[in-house]
């Protein structure tokens, strides 16, 4: 069952429906005509291209420019998914209809759903006829949504597209027909352990309460769970491996090399910062000797995404990773023989390379936290020099000093270990 993250929200929406009957809906419009640049939620994102937020291909069929465009062509039959966001969401919807015009230059079946306070909804389909605009109304019942949402996210997709075919899709006018209340919370709005103050309301954010050593994660604002990364090694090399060593996973010593230069990088691209973690830790699993030792890491990265592109990300959630590993080392000159050398990875990660503002909240949840140690590192998060703990089930509010790439330093301890990091972050 997928969890609500944003408990607040839902309380919020209960007392608008107990005053429903005073309250009209409002038809509020998402994007028309490129008045509203969007964001495609990249971690998740199958579609071959990011979206084209104001393209200009001439008028197809009723749908005038500029409008979203998503093109691109795979070299297998695929499902293009992604998830949209607008600066109006997160909204406040009472039924109704979602409105949107789609157009596609291949016969295509496109899908669209939404992302909720309650969950995931429902996929509605539409066969599309090339090069040929609909006009889509679709009740919020036909996504199974029944009473009042929260909605955070527009889900859309075109499902088995065929291997090499260029397909373009064309998105516009999209929008809701029942609103309520207006937006829940403004783009700014901000997620915290205790409370989130976005329009002069306080929404508590509700964290897990999962155990960070457990394998087991939930899918929250994802339609479903990722699956892991493929093994690198065969049933025969696994059982080779573990006559030599107890550890779950064991990479080259390059990947070693590369993972100790990762986290102890001083200055790279927010772009490159953004990913390191997700690197890393594809890494270390996808060496793995034993099968679900530790929480998905692909599953985590992408649902942190998710909740931060929710908030408009103004709310990060802090990636951790605290894991055993060895890598293979030469034993000699030549490398004739090797030696398995214990090693730890100890890294905290952002799953976005900028914030919207100068200020942003870092959260800490158990539920991104990737461990099999039973006691949890402690973790203090330092911008511009001033530090202060970011404790489990904890937020710290950050304030930038001014806009562009900016540094914030993560020092983690956990056992014995020091760990003290830089990430960077491009504050928009």
């Amino acid at each position: 069952m997928i969890n609500r993250m944003f408990k607040g929200i839902a309380l919020m929406g209960a007392l608008f429906a107990l005053n429903g009957f005073a309250a009209e809906c409002k038809d509020v419009v998402l994007y028309s005509n490129g008045n509203d640049k969007g964001q495609m939620i990249e971690s998740g994102m199958t579609f071959p291209e990011l979206p084209e937020w104001k393209a200009n291909w001439g008028n197809q069929d009723g749908m005038n420019a500029p409008y979203i465009r998503l093109s691109g062509m795979k070299n297998l039959q695929d499902d293009w998914k992604g998830l949209l966001s607008f600066q109006s969401l997160p909204l406040h919807v009472d039924g109704g209809v979602l409105r949107l015009k789609v157009h596609a230059t291949q016969n295509a079946r496109f899908g669209v759903w939404l992302v909720n306070s309650s969950g995931v909804s429902d996929v509605h389909y539409v066969g599309l006829t090339a090069n040929r605009t609909q006009s889509l109304e679709i009740p919020l019942a036909n996504l199974g949504v029944t009473g009042a949402v929260d909605v955070m996210n527009v889900g859309i997709g075109l499902f088995h597209v065929p291997q090499y075919q260029y397909t373009t899709l064309f998105i516009d006018d999209v929008g809701f027909s029942c609103v309520k209340n207006n937006a829940v919370a403004s783009s700014s709005s901000a997620v915290s352990s205790s409370s989130v103050h976005a329009n002069d309301d306080y929404l508590e954010y509700e964290f897990s309460n999962v155990e960070s050593w457990s394998e087991k994660r939930d899918a929250r604002f994802l339609p479903s769970a990722e699956s892991n990364f493929t093994a690198a090694y065969s049933a025969q090399k696994r059982d080779s491996l573990l006559s030599k060593t107890n550890v779950n996973f064991v990479v080259s010593e390059l990947e070693h090399l590369k993972i100790v230069n990762t986290v102890r990088a001083t200055d790279v691209l927010p772009a490159k910062s953004r990913t390191s973690w997700y690197d890393n830790l594809y890494s270390v699993v996808r060496n793995r000797l034993r099968e679900n030792v530790v929480a998905n890491p692909k599953q985590l990265y992408f649902e942190a995404e998710a909740i931060a592109a929710a908030s408009d990300y103004t709310v990060i959630p802090l990636l951790v990773a605290d894991l055993d590993y060895a890598y293979n080392a030469c034993a000699d000159s030549l490398c004739t023989t090797m030696q398995i050398v214990n090693a730890h990875l100890l890294e905290a990660g952002l799953p976005t390379s900028f914030v919207r503002g100068s200020k942003a909240s870092f959260v800490l949840d158990p539920y991104f936290v990737v461990t099999k140690q039973r006691t949890l590192p402690s973790i203090s998060v330092c911008v511009s020099g001033k530090c202060n703990s970011l404790p489990m089930k904890g937020r710290m509010d950050l304030e930038f000093p001014s806009s562009g790439k900016q540094k914030v330093v993560v020092k983690m301890k956990s056992g014995g270990r020091t760990v003290e990091q830089n990430l960077f972050v491009e504050v928009k």
